[in-house]
């Protein structure tokens, strides 16, 4: 049987900003107000974060909540998104259908648990602000 290791890079580079600025992982709790035990599953990829858990936590670190979603060598890693310069001239009828597809998202977001959704949210605001610095 073939397992995949999946990548923990939330909780790695929680750890790897906690420990650059020479916290502990109590005093991470004690400054964001969670607990010790649940810094301690973030880290080690056992317990997944919420969007609250993720602002008080970059919060308690003074960092920006995009920097738990870095990747070593995300940067050098072709862009796969179009600009959105190329749809200008796009027919009236391409419109039509992505107004469509705007309400399909919608309603596909609203329908999942809540937990589910806030993380999507977070993974948009996240593409969002990366398009603007592009």
């Amino acid at each position: 049987m073939y397992t995949m290791k999946i990548k923990n890079i939330v909780g790695d580079n929680l750890r790897r900003l906690r420990q650059e600025i020479g916290l502990t992982q109590e005093e991470l709790a004690s400054r964001s107000g969670l607990s010790q035990g649940y810094i301690n599953q973030l880290e080690g990829g056992k317990r997944r974060y919420t969007q609250k858990s993720i602002e008080l936590i970059a919060d308690a670190l003074s960092v920006s909540v995009i920097e738990f979603f870095r990747d070593d060598g995300w940067e050098e890693l072709p862009m796969v998104a179009e600009r959105p310069e190329k749809y200008a001239t796009k027919s009236a009828v391409t419109h039509k259908k992505k107004g469509h597809d705007n309400k399909e998202f919608l309603r596909l977001l609203k329908g999942l648990p809540e937990h589910v959704a806030e993380h999507y949210l977070t993974l948009l605001r996240l593409e969002s602000e990366m398009w603007k610095d592009s």
